[in-house]
């Protein structure tokens, strides 16, 4: 059976975007009801469907194969919940009254769960932070995108520390420093009992510089994950005060994407990754961003 090609819908997905997000000239209704045409491509992204498969959101077979495919995600089948409910309003002629751009952003945001539901799968299924380049690609996402994610993996893996250092700062970047500092305090005294370092980090470093190296790195290391996390906080911030956030969205992160969010290799892992970065990017448009001149200034962001 045909799979899932994002080549196929590029000229869809172009039409789309544009439609929803690009178009001057068209209405919330149009525009939600547009949002939920892409959230069709979605489902087909997830089930790995052909567009030789009849999809619709509302249909009983696709919404039982979602509901096994991701374990009852509810991040996953509440966003399309809405998404079918407004989307059907704006569609069909039985609602009458006007469409807010309120109800446009509540689409929107379930949209971006959509988005952070694929890489919730993804990272379910191969664990967050093993690959290095593919966690730098990842950070290329828009800020929220990652926020969603990772909130709802750190949920079901609260040892993984890279989850957890990413997390507090897609916290600061996509709301601010006070509610990221706020999500530290709360999880307070079970940061103070992790390591920085595990020892599978440990062993990996003693294997590529030796022993002492190893050693060295763990000596230097701050004392548990709370401490680290503030200093990588505090550090960050700092960044962004002095120079701006590097981007905040698809547009304004497109070119650093084109340019260096492909992840090279072959292994089944990469291209899984590969591929839905690709797609969650087709049909964005780049705007300005003359902060990507100066990717020195924000190394340790990432």
């Amino acid at each position: 059976m045909s799979e899932f090609n994002n080549e196929t819908y590029t000229a869809l997905i172009n039409d789309l975007i544009n439609d929803a997000f690009y178009s001057k000239d068209g209405s919330a209704r149009g525009k939600i009801a547009t949002i939920r045409q892409y959230s069709e491509v979605i489902i087909r992204k997830i089930l790995n469907l052909s567009n030789e498969e009849y999809v619709t959101i509302g249909k009983n077979t696709i919404l039982q194969q979602l509901k096994d495919i991701s374990n009852n995600n509810q991040l996953l089948l509440s966003s399309l919940e809405v998404i079918r409910n407004d989307g059907n309003d704006c569609t069909h002629t039985q609602k009458t009254q006007k469409i807010t751009n309120e109800d446009l952003n509540r689409c929107i945001d379930s949209l971006f769960n959509l988005y952070s539901y694929l890489f919730i799968s993804y990272f379910t299924k191969y664990e967050f932070g093993k690959n290095e380049k593919i966690l730098s690609s990842f950070s290329i996402l828009p800020p929220i995108i990652r926020y969603i994610a990772l909130e709802y993996l750190y949920k079901n893996n609260q040892n993984n520390i890279m989850i957890i250092d990413k997390l507090v700062l897609s916290i600061l970047k996509s709301y601010d420093k006070e509610k990221a500092i706020v999500w530290l305090n709360s999880k307070r005294n079970t940061l103070e009992n992790m390591n920085t370092i595990t020892e599978q980090a440990k062993q990996d470093i003693s294997e590529k510089y030796g022993d002492a190296v190893a050693q060295q790195i763990v000596d230097n290391a701050p004392e548990n994950m709370y401490i680290s996390c503030n200093e990588r906080l505090n550090e960050v911030d700092e960044i962004i005060t002095e120079n701006g956030i590097l981007y905040s969205d698809f547009e304004s992160a497109i070119e650093l994407y084109k340019e260096k969010g492909h992840v090279q290799g072959e292994e089944e892992e990469i291209k899984e990754f590969n591929s839905i970065m690709e797609f969650v990017y087709l049909g964005r448009r780049a705007i300005k961003n003359n902060k990507l001149k100066e990717l020195d200034k924000y190394t340790v962001m990432v």
